[in-house]
This record gives C-alpha cells, structure tokens and sequence, in this order.
C-alpha cells in the first residue's frame, strides 16, 4: 500500500480485512468492509510518533455507469466497474486513507514538549483595568 505507507512515520504491519460481498434487496451487488490497522504517524502536538488505531467501515455498492450510482442507496458508496478487473488492494487503501486523522495527535496531556521546548517561567502579568472604549459615548449622551 504505497500511499498509505508514504503519509505514516514507520511501515505499518498487517491489516485485518474483513470483506462480506452480497446482493441487496434492489439487486445490487454490494460489498461491506471493515478494516483494522495500527499505524505510526507524527503527533502534531509534540512532533514524537504516535501509534493510531484505524478501524474503519464501508458500505460499496457496484454499479456499472454514473447514472446507476445516482440511483444507489445513500448508504453505499458507489463503485463504477468498468471493464478492468476490481482492484481490492487498491479500494482498502482508499478506505484506510479516509480513516486517516487529518491531524494526527497524542490523546489530550498524554504528549512529550517538543525537543528544545523549554516552558515560560514567568508568571503571567495581571493585566491593568483599561479603560471602556465606550464611556466618552455615555459621557456625550449625558452632556445632550
């Protein structure tokens, strides 16, 4: 799975794939998939790698031209077979893209700083009241 590979920080290992071909009650030839992976990605909090687990789900329903996949149920996604064979390597690597995390991320608190990252000893400053922008307008509908 050369994309995948290419987005993840350390090859990841086995897939567990499991596929159910079937047809609905409208006759259409269907696929359910759900698919398992761990996979090492780089956390964008604190730039070390984190370990995901994808587990994801599909409903794909095969169809033969654009006009049969506006017709499917919203559920499945459409598939258009041509007259190439189904690459089924290639569908679960799709699907295992979309599960992908846009931004990979340690859970919240669990995250290493960053090398170099050394925290602000400083108290923060209380900030001086300021003043309200908007007290000359009530001093002016006052003075009318």
């Amino acid at each position: 799975m050369p994309r995948l590979s290419a987005l993840l920080d350390a090859p990841a290992g086995e897939a567990q794939v499991e596929l159910k071909f079937d047809r609905d009650e409208q006759g259409v030839s269907t696929m359910h998939g759900h698919y398992r992976i761990d996979v090492a990605m780089i956390c964008q909090r604190c730039l070390e790698q984190v370990v995901l687990g994808l587990d994801a789900e599909c409903d794909v329903g095969f169809v033969g031209s654009d006009e049969a996949a506006k017709n499917l149920p919203r559920h499945y996604e459409p598939v258009i077979l041509d007259d190439e064979a189904l690459d089924l390597h290639e569908l679960i690597e799709d699907e295992l893209l979309l599960a992908l995390p846009a931004v990979p991320m340690h859970p919240m608190g669990t995250c290493q700083h960053p090398p170099g990252y050394e925290p602000d000893e400083a108290e923060p400053e209380e900030e001086a009241e300021k003043p309200n922008p908007f007290s000359v307008l009530a001093k002016l509908k006052r003075d009318t």
